[in-house]
């Protein structure tokens, strides 16, 4: 498994490779369908079974403790401490998803950086994707969708994801990482079913399904940032998985 320097490493390389005119990611979410308010008024994650994971799923880090040497003074505020975090459950660091080209989310603290740079590898550390995502350096929490123009996931394989908050004009191996886990399954009754956003959401928490359901709620969240009731379920929601410091930041999708 690559630690941090490693990564950082074949990510500058890779960023020879592609070129000058880099892949820009997709970041905006689809406007949700109208929610059925009746139910349910609780989603808490159930992860799926451990079977299959990669051979590691711990987080990585840098020694900067998540965020760019120049930002330590933007910290002047509880809600500016929170760090550099993936929306993947705590205590797995992986998750699972139903699509080819899934969506991941982020919890970006104020920062002086312009970019990120989302990279994804197999478990046998074969490159896959590399995409530069501009960010505008106020804190919240974002979506990054894998480009539709990369391969998509395949279907029981193990992808490490990877963003790098680059701090300078271009990354440096002491630029703050953090890395997860995802697995593409199959489950057709879930893509069948005719339902409302809440209800996928709520199914995909049911089967286990990490990504699809988090940016189902997420896409909620956003859409109704003052709604009380969908500020509980998505609080609860990411309590159920450890993420609950992040449960108040606003959803910028």
């Amino acid at each position: 498994m690559l630690n941090s320097q490693q990564l950082i490493g074949l990510i500058t390389i890779g960023l020879f490779l592609i070129g000058t005119q880099p892949t820009i990611a997709q970041s905006t979410a689809n406007t949700p369908t109208p929610t059925n308010r009746s139910k349910p008024q609780r989603i808490i994650f159930k992860p799926p079974p451990n079977q299959d994971k990669p051979k590691s799923t711990l987080s990585g880090g840098s020694r900067s403790n998540w965020q760019c040497p120049q930002d330590a003074t933007l910290d002047t505020t509880s809600a500016n401490k929170t760090p550099l975090m993936l929306l993947a459950p705590t205590d797995s660091n992986y998750g699972l998803t139903i699509a080819e080209h899934p969506t991941f989310l982020v919890y970006l603290p104020q920062t002086s950086a312009k970019q990120v740079v989302l990279s994804l590898m197999t478990e046998d550390n074969q490159f896959h994707s590399q995409s530069f995502i501009p960010i505008k350096g106020e804190p919240g929490i974002i979506s990054i969708k894998l480009a539709d123009s990369f391969p998509p996931l395949e279907v029981s394989k193990n992808y490490q994801w990877s963003l790098v908050l680059i701090c300078g004009e271009k990354p440096n191996p002491n630029d703050p990482i953090i890395t997860s886990w995802v697995r593409r399954v199959v489950l057709p009754q879930l893509q069948s079913q005719p339902r409302t956003t809440l209800e996928q959401a709520d199914a995909y928490s049911e089967q286990g399904i990490w990504y699809d359901a988090v940016i189902n709620l997420a896409q909620i969240r956003n859409a109704q940032p003052n709604d009380q009731v969908i500020a509980n379920i998505w609080a609860d929601f990411l309590k159920s998985v450890g993420l609950e410091a992040i449960a108040t930041q606003p959803v910028r999708l």
